[in-house]
């Protein structure tokens, strides 16, 4: 299951992210147009490369949307029941091992 970060240009100067789970698209936030941001984003990156310090190239734009990413994914995760991040996974595996010994 392939999930990527991509970004879209909904309005005059506002950037909206979104969520690729599979087929599922989830909304995750919106932030102001940053050009950086856009050229690195608009043509979807996988989850791993969208939090990947070194990919952003000391661009200050890039590296606070990076930060925002996974806490937004962490909600996401919540309101719709699904595991996207790792430590999800491990966190609800370890809970399932505890609930069925």
């Amino acid at each position: 299951m392939t999930t990527k970060i991509l970004c879209e240009t909904t309005e005059k100067g506002i950037h909206s992210f979104y969520l690729f789970v599979g087929n599922e698209k989830y909304f995750l936030f919106s932030q102001a147009y940053r050009k950086g941001v856009n050229e690195f984003y608009r043509q979807g990156v996988t989850l791993d490369e969208s939090i990947n310090y070194a990919k952003a190239h000391y661009d200050s734009a890039i590296i606070r949307t990076m930060d925002k990413i996974p806490k937004y994914i962490e909600y996401v995760e919540k309101f719709y029941h699904i595991e996207v991040l790792r430590k999800t996974r491990k966190r609800n595996a370890q809970r399932y091992k505890l609930y069925c010994a």
